[in-house]
């Protein structure tokens, strides 16, 4: 329908010439005005309820791409160097969970209460006072959380510490759990005090690889990642823990096998006894936040009871906790995975050959030759 068609044309009369199209023009310019004015209302309509929809607080964009967890917690910032068990309660309403490290962090839109940086990842690590730490301060990326517990030294001399020192690394990893229940990154790992150990699964037996080089989000997919792919010590089968409890056999050379059952069931009341355990040596893993919460706090808490009032020695306690992890965060109790396949997905080690594999971790003894690596084997020195 034409605007022309509302105004019907008339016929002239005399000395009324344009008189007729002026009248016309006004009109025109009367109904546009009138449809401009209806076009805004609209949009400030239209305006309140976007601001509704997401909330009348937000002081910047929406930003359908960012990550929030609902945790209500962040982290203390980092400032470019290590933290230390710094993790504090904000009260910030949707703090945002990190990216993999591999790629930026998002950043939210702006929120009108400073908040500070999330935290992704964390090492939390057993040592002793007479253990000299400098070597993750100087090696490892600073964008790690670093909680390095004395275990030796008593509460209150110590920035991180533990109620007594027994059962090895367990009261550590168990203290820290527990402390840091209801903040803890999307990443934890656990690892023992020395850089160089037999155990760490490379070839320089270096800790500082491992934790280079880790996934992180293979952690995060999984929940609980053992940091050694090589089988021995552990696997395929270690402990028989049901033919113990049934048989009661006299081992004293095996006083982990002997003492498992009864600690297992002490442990895990109401869960079947495994009758084979396996799983790589030797507590040190990663674990995401969400498989640690899989059980509730108290449960750690009666765990760690448990191991403050043991009458056996730390050794024989910490070893029963070593074979127990991996089955706390979520795994069967044989546990032993294809060592190509692991080295793949937890250190992007792939299309390793049978020579690699090989060569990727060499059993040479418990003890590091004096100066390691520097000084090299022995036996290769003098040829």
């Amino acid at each position: 329908m034409s605007w022309l068609s509302v105004f019907p044309r008339q016929p002239r009369e005399p000395g009324s010439t344009g008189s007729s199209r002026v009248f016309l023009y006004l009109a025109l310019a009367v109904i546009s005005l009138l449809l401009s004015y209806q076009l805004v209302l609209n949009h400030d309509s239209l305006g309140s309820i976007a601001s509704w929809k997401v909330g009348s607080d937000t002081t910047g964009p929406y930003d359908p791409d960012a990550d929030y967890d609902g945790d209500g917690w962040a982290a203390a910032a980092m400032n470019g160097s290590h933290s230390k068990s710094t993790a504090v309660q904000q009260s910030v309403p949707t703090p945002y969970t990190s990216r993999p490290v591999s790629t930026p962090a998002h950043e939210p839109a702006p929120l009108s209460t400073p908040t500070a940086a999330p935290v992704e990842k964390e090492l939390v690590i057993a040592a002793m006072s007479k253990s000299d730490m400098s070597w993750v301060e100087e090696n490892v990326p600073s964008d790690w959380v670093l909680n390095i517990y004395r275990a030796d030294v008593p509460e209150g001399q110590a920035e991180l510490t533990v109620p007594d020192n027994k059962g090895n690394e367990a009261m550590v990893y168990l203290t820290h759990i527990i402390d840091r229940y209801d903040t803890l990154p999307d990443v934890n790992v656990f690892l023992h005090g020395g850089r160089y150990q037999w155990h760490n699964d490379n070839p320089l037996y270096d800790s500082v690889i491992s934790i280079k080089d880790l996934q992180l989000n293979h952690v995060r997919n999984t929940g609980y990642v053992n940091l050694r792919c090589t089988w021995a010590i552990g696997c395929p089968a270690e402990l028989e823990p049901a033919r113990y409890l049934r048989d009661r056999p006299d081992d004293p050379g095996h006083p982990t096998a002997v003492e498992f059952p009864d600690s297992f069931i002490a442990l895990f009341p109401g869960e079947p006894v495994p009758e084979v355990i396996g799983v790589p040596c030797c507590s040190q893993f990663a674990v995401s936040r969400e498989a640690i919460r899989a059980r509730g706090k108290e449960e750690y808490v009666r765990m760690r009871e448990w191991l403050l009032k043991s009458p056996l020695d730390a050794g024989t306690s910490g070893r029963i906790f070593e074979y127990l992890w991996h089955i706390m965060f979520g795994k069967t109790a044989q546990f032993c995975l294809d060592a190509a396949e692991c080295y793949c997905n937890t250190y992007g080690y792939c299309n390793m050959t049978e020579t690699d594999l090989r060569n990727q971790w060499v059993w040479k003894g418990m003890t590091l030759p004096p100066g390691w690596p520097e000084q090299g084997w022995p036996e290769e020195q003098a040829s």
